[in-house]
C-alpha cells in the first residue's frame, strides 16, 4: 500500500469517527460531502477534498487525537529521579504563581513542545536533561524577583543576628551566581523562615 492510499485511508477513517462524535445524521454528513466535493460518499472523495471535509468537520468541534496521545494518557507516569525532578519543578514553577495550570496534561503540552514527543513517559537521557534546564531557565526569569521580595518580608522578622547572616549570606550567593540551584536555596531558606514565623 503506497504512501497516498495509506493517507487516503485514514482520512476516511477519521471522517468517520468525526461524523459519529459530531452526532450527525445520514442526510447531514452526505450534505457536507457533497458541498464540499460534490460527491455523496467519502470513498468518492480526492485526498485534498478529504482533508477540506476534516478541516469543516474540526472547524464543528471535533478534535483529532492521535493514538500516541491515547497510550501517553493511558499509561502510568514514570518514577525514576529524572522524571520526579521535573514534576517538582513544574510544582515549583506554579508555586512561585509562573505556572498557571499545576496539571499533568499542562506539563504533558510543555514537554511535547519542548521535544516533540507526546509523553514525558517515553524521554531519556539528553531529552530529560533539556527539559529540566528549560524549566530552570524559565524559573530564573521570575525567582530573583521573588528571592528579593520574600528577603525584604524576612528582614522585617526579628531574627537573630546568626540567622540574619546566614540568610544574607545565601542571598549574596544566590545574587552573585544568578544560577538556578542557590536561588532555589535561598528562595528555601526564606519561605522556611516566613513559615516559622507564621506558626510561632
Amino acid at each position: 500500500m503506497n504512501a497516498k492510499t495509506q493517507d487516503r485511508k485514514r482520512l476516511i477513517r477519521l471522517i468517520h469517527v468525526a461524523k459519529r462524535e459530531l452526532a450527525l445524521d445520514d442526510d447531514s454528513y452526505r450534505a457536507i460531502l457533497q458541498r464540499i466535493g460534490k460527491q455523496a460518499s467519502a470513498a468518492d472523495l480526492t485526498v485534498p477534498e478529504l482533508n477540506q471535509v476534516l478541516e469543516y468537520l474540526k472547524r464543528s468541534g471535533f478534535k483529532v487525537r492521535s493514538k500516541a496521545r491515547q497510550a501517553a494518557q493511558s499509561r502510568p507516569l514514570a518514577q525514576d529521579e529524572q522524571h520526579k525532578k521535573i514534576r517538582a519543578l513544574w510544582l515549583f514553577l506554579h508555586q512561585i504563581g509562573v505556572v498557571k495550570n499545576p496539571a499533568e496534561s499542562a506539563l504533558a503540552a510543555y514537554v511535547k513542545r519542548i521535544t516533540g514527543s507526546d509523553a514525558m513517559q517515553w524521554l531519556a537521557g539528553d531529552q530529560l536533561e533539556l527539559v529540566t534546564e528549560s524549566l530552570k531557565k524559565w524559573a530564573m526569569r521570575s525567582l530573583p524577583d521573588v528571592v528579593q521580595k520574600l528577603a525584604a518580608e524576612v528582614q522585617q522578622l526579628p531574627l537573630t543576628a546568626a540567622q540574619r547572616d546566614k540568610l544574607n549570606q545565601r542571598m549574596a550567593t544566590a545574587m552573585a551566581r544568578k544560577t538556578f540551584d542557590p536561588m532555589l536555596s535561598v528562595w528555601e531558606s526564606l519561605t522556611a523562615a516566613l513559615k516559622a514565623k507564621e506558626e510561632a
